[in-house]
């Protein structure tokens, strides 16, 4: 193979962009939740797929180096401009957490205001790491007419990929049922909080969740019941509605906790992982919520280390509302996956 010198440098650069972003990419997911890098899983789905694409990008680099293709310089001022993009994105999510530059408690489409501004700015460095790969291995293909518009609909259907893999993972789920722990005895229960209707009335789907862990509290499965989720401005919050809801069937009061704070489901993993000593010994701790919910919060625990065991509630969905629940904890995976956000 011969060396395409006007070649060398910029694919460097380009390169070692990539990594770069890659290197931010994982400071800045496990830094932000409290971890350390010493806890990184190479096995965990994320990770898989954020060094696919860093390893992709850089492979395409190396194929242009000793390639016969000329690349011009306006398509190395394209790259180079994607992937500075890319990494000041992530160093823009970083300041801002840090700094705390937005109130944490304004919410937007229900969703606190910072994790919303986070995923816009994680899935815009997603989306050009995305397109660079498209775009490079075009470039080792050959060129086409309406090239960048090309790799645009690659890149998009590249996401739908991605997004149709999340689907099938949330979809095929196991069985969370009582069978494997019915003998046993754990500390706690987990009830993740969800919605709460006016007067502090849980859900359908939150009471769901309650009376499956009071089920379990009743059978001695469970010693005491852990209550998360924050609330709105001006509302009950979702852990003293579920606490009220428990005392008022006899639950006594010393056998609950309640954390009133969190308003997302990797909040209250991490809370759960940071605040009770049970995770410190790695002792197992039963989560119980929907069944279409715990795909995500097994792959939460497992970034976290959390050594969950998921039970599911009996709530029933109707046909239009499984496929609306499980197509946004799908989207909801995906993004947690790559940015744990």
């Amino acid at each position: 193979m011969k060396l395409r010198a006007q070649n060398i440098k910029p694919l460097i650069i380009i390169a070692l962009l990539a990594v770069l972003y890659l290197c931010g990419l994982l400071f800045t997911k496990y830094h932000l939740n409290g971890l350390s890098f010493s806890e990184f899983r190479a096995d965990y789905i994320g990770n898989i797929l954020n060094l696919i694409i860093t390893f992709f990008i850089s492979l395409a680099c190396i194929l242009l180096i000793f390639g016969k293709q000329k690349v011009d310089r306006r398509k190395f001022t394209l790259l180079f401009s994607l992937q500075i993009v890319s990494i000041l994105s992530l160093v823009t999510i970083y300041l801002v957490v840090k700094l705390d530059l937005i109130d944490s408690n304004t919410l937007i489409f229900n969703s606190p205001i910072k994790k919303v501004y986070s995923a816009t700015f994680f899935i815009l460095s997603f989306l050009l790491q995305i397109y660079s790969l498209i775009y490079m291995w075009g470039l080792i293909f050959g060129s086409e007419d309406l090239f960048e518009l090309r790799t645009l609909v690659r890149t998009i259907f590249t996401v739908v990929i991605l997004l149709i893999f999340s689907l099938l993972y949330v979809w095929n789920v196991k069985v969370y049922d009582e069978s494997k722990i019915e003998k046993s005895v754990y500390d706690y229960g987990f009830v993740p909080g969800a919605a709460v209707y006016s007067r502090g009335q849980p859900s359908p789907i939150f009471e769901a969740r309650i009376r499956r862990a009071l089920e379990l509290y009743r059978k001695g499965i469970i010693k005491k019941i852990f209550l998360t989720g924050g609330n709105a401005p001006g509302e009950i919050s979702e852990s003293e509605a579920a606490y009220k809801y428990l005392t008022n069937l006899d639950v006594q009061g010393k056998n609950i906790i309640i954390e009133n704070h969190s308003s997302t489901t990797a909040e209250q993993i991490k809370y759960l992982r940071t605040e009770i000593l049970i995770i410190k010994d790695h002792s197992p701790v039963i989560i119980v919520s929907d069944g279409f919910h715990l795909s995500r919060i097994m792959q939460i625990s497992k970034f976290f280390k959390v050594n969950a065991i998921g039970v599911a509630s009996d709530y029933t969905l109707s046909f239009e509302k499984t496929i609306f629940y499980r197509a946004r904890e799908s989207v909801a995976l995906l993004l947690f996956w790559l940015f744990a956000n």
